[in-house]
């Protein structure tokens, strides 16, 4: 069910440009709608992870609710104005000090080698 590479920049823009056709809330009531969308995460995740066995079958699954908390994620971002991308390296240099793991956050290394191998391999 591969779909090629999508980034957090595309992802943002995307939501972005339909935010600009359909909607565009104020930041407090993005941030209750992510709210709600943890909340359904939460719920998922109590009554036992069910999984989306296929794409017909997504509702109410994890899979489900975890893309719905990333949407308003990057849509409350996109209501404040920030960029993940640009912050995200930024955070993870914190996150790596803080809580060395002898992984280095480098988007185009080795990491980003082996994805581009699974994604041969299927």
């Amino acid at each position: 069910m591969k779909h090629g590479s999508i980034t957090i920049g595309y992802m943002q823009h995307y939501i972005r440009e339909k935010q600009n056709q359909r909607d565009n809330y104020e930041p407090r009531k993005m941030y209750i709608k992510l709210s709600e969308e943890m909340g359904e995460l939460a719920r998922v995740m109590i009554r036992g992870e069910k999984h989306a066995p296929s794409a017909e079958e997504l509702k109410g699954t994890v899979e489900e609710e975890l893309c719905d908390v990333l949407y308003y994620t990057l849509k409350l971002a996109n209501t404040l104005g920030v960029e993940l991308e640009d912050w995200i390296p930024l955070k993870e240099q914190l996150n790596s000090a803080r809580y060395p793991c002898g992984i280095d956050f480098d988007p185009e290394g080795d990491l980003a080698d082996d994805r581009e191998e699974e994604k041969t391999e299927e």
